[in-house]
């Protein structure tokens, strides 16, 4: 799975599929992240841009945990 279907499918119950793709199409966009290898510091500021987004659709803690399993594997 690439990474902008990944992180779409993690946020698809939270902002409804529509919304979750297009998040994760300009934010992998906005980032300079494609597949392949992903320098650390990218993944870290899109993470932590994912997981403010949807503080305010999920809560803090929620948004953690979602901003986290964009980027695990097993998402």
């Amino acid at each position: 799975m690439e990474l902008t279907e990944r992180i779409a499918a993690v946020l698809a119950p939270a902002l409804g599929a529509t919304t979750a793709d297009i998040v994760a199409r300009h934010l992998c966009a906005k980032h300079g992240i494609a597949e392949g290898a992903m320098e650390p510091e990218r993944v870290a500021r899109l993470r932590e841009e994912i997981r403010r987004g949807l503080v305010n659709f999920v809560g803090a803690e929620e948004a953690s945990v979602l901003a986290a399993r964009c980027f695990s594997e097993g998402s």
